[in-house]
C-alpha cells in the first residue's frame, strides 16, 4: 500500500529551509539550527470509543491504552524571535475489537493490534519575550504515514493542523521544551465499504517534551 502522505513535500519544505538559512537565521554561530529529540505520550485515544450493534453480535472499537510518541527534531532559528521546527515522530497507535455473541452466557472475543504511524508536524514557532522561562506559540501543517491499516478496514487520514503552547528552559547547552499540541486531521476513508470500519479520533491531543541542541 503506498504510504498515505508524499515524503518528498516534507523532504523540498525542509530542503528550503536549510538553503534560506544563512540568509535569514540569527547573526549567531551555532544557534542557525538546533538538533534533538521530542518524546511524551498522547492525551487522547487513537481511536473513537465505538460499538457497532447487530441482531446477535455487537462489536465494540475503542483504544486499550495511551500510545507512546518520540522522534527527532530539527529547528530552524530565524530573526524576531521566530523559527521553524520539523519533527519524525513515531507513534504506535493501539486499536482493540471486541466481539460479543448475545448468548446466555454470552460469548466474549478479543483481537488487539498496534498500527505503526509516523507523523511529520511542520510547525511555526513564536518566542514570547522573557528572560528565564520562555513562552511560545507554534502552527502548522502536519502529516501522517501508517501501515497495518489492512487490520482496521480504515485508512487514516494524511494530513491535517497542528497548533501547540509550551515553555522553553535551558539547561547549560540543552533547550528543554515542554509542550501541549492539538492536531486536527482530515477524515479517514474506508479500504472496503462498510459501516463497520472502526473511525479514528480526528481530534489529538498530546503532551510532549523537545531537547535540542
Amino acid at each position: 500500500m503506498a504510504p498515505s502522505m508524499n515524503f518528498k513535500t516534507v523532504a523540498l519544505l525542509l530542503g528550503s529551509l536549510l538553503a534560506a538559512m544563512p540568509a535569514f537565521s540569527q547573526p549567531i554561530i551555532g544557534h542557525f539550527v538546533s538538533f534533538g529529540v521530542t518524546g511524551g505520550v498522547g492525551l487522547t485515544d487513537a481511536f473513537s470509543n465505538q460499538t457497532v450493534m447487530s441482531v446477535d453480535v455487537d462489536t465494540h472499537y475503542f483504544s486499550g491504552s495511551k500510545d507512546y510518541i518520540v522522534g527527532p527534531t530539527i529547528e530552524v532559528h530565524l530573526p524576531l524571535r521566530l523559527s521553524v521546527e520539523l519533527d519524525a515522530l513515531y507513534r504506535p497507535l493501539n486499536l482493540t475489537v471486541r466481539n460479543t455473541i448475545v448468548s446466555s452466557p454470552p460469548i466474549i472475543t478479543s483481537v488487539s493490534s498496534k498500527l505503526n504511524s509516523w507523523e511529520f508536524p511542520l510547525l511555526a514557532k513564536y518566542r514570547l519575550p522573557s528572560h528565564l522561562i520562555t513562552p511560545f506559540i507554534e502552527a502548522g501543517p502536519s502529516f501522517r504515514s501508517v501501515t497495518n491499516e489492512s487490520f482496521a478496514g480504515t485508512q487514516l487520514s494524511g494530513a491535517g493542523f497542528t497548533a501547540g503552547v509550551g515553555m522553553e528552559g535551558k539547561l547549560g547547552p540543552i533547550r528543554i521544551a515542554p509542550a501541549v499540541r492539538y492536531t486536527r486531521w482530515g477524515a479517514d476513508s474506508d479500504l472496503n465499504v462498510s459501516m463497520l470500519n472502526p473511525r479514528s479520533n480526528l481530534n489529538q491531543a498530546e503532551f510532549l517534551v523537545g531537547l535540542t541542541f
